[in-house]
């Protein structure tokens, strides 16, 4: 209800094709940040990730999850588009795209620096972050989509 609610109200109908994105790109952050979560976890119990300094440890990990949230993005939205407009639907391309890839960028900006900051959080004071983080990442990345997507959707309504 809650996405719905921010959706509706973010003027989602303004960019006609945007709706069929919205249920990838709200799993994709989800999985891809959880996924990375995840790694961190498995990375610290084997002794390579320091909870001291936890962004140099996860430096190249932190720069292929932003690279592959927008690269994936950017493909369903493009994607979509074809789809959509192969159909006979009236399709918002650059709408789309500028969405998109906003959202994209700052989402995994947010949730990888979350993810890293979490799992050092966790280990340090000795709880499983397999068993705290990825949960928390899947949870918050799916609101924080949302809201992200839902302002980059007014804002283009505003700038057209």
């Amino acid at each position: 209800m809650f996405t719905g609610y921010v959706l509706s109200g973010a003027g989602l109908g303004a960019i006609p094709g945007l709706l069929a994105v919205v249920p990838a790109l709200i799993s994709l952050r989800g999985n891809v940040n959880g996924s990375f979560a995840s790694r961190l976890g498995s990375m610290a119990h084997l002794g390579i990730f320091d909870p001291e300094n936890p962004f140099k440890t996860a430096k190249q990990g932190l720069k292929a999850v932003v690279f592959m949230s927008v690269a994936f993005s950017v493909l369903a939205g493009i994607s979509s588009s074809l789809i959509l407009s192969a159909t006979g639907h009236k399709v918002d391309v650059l709408g789309i795209l500028f969405v998109v890839s906003l959202t994209a960028v700052l989402s995994s900006v947010f949730l990888s620096a979350l993810s890293v900051i979490s799992v050092s959080i966790s280990f340090k004071r000795k709880i499983d972050p397999d068993n705290v983080v990825v949960p928390i990442i899947a949870t918050v990345g799916d609101l924080l989509s949302v809201i992200i997507m839902a302002f980059f959707i007014w804002l283009w309504g505003a700038m057209i």
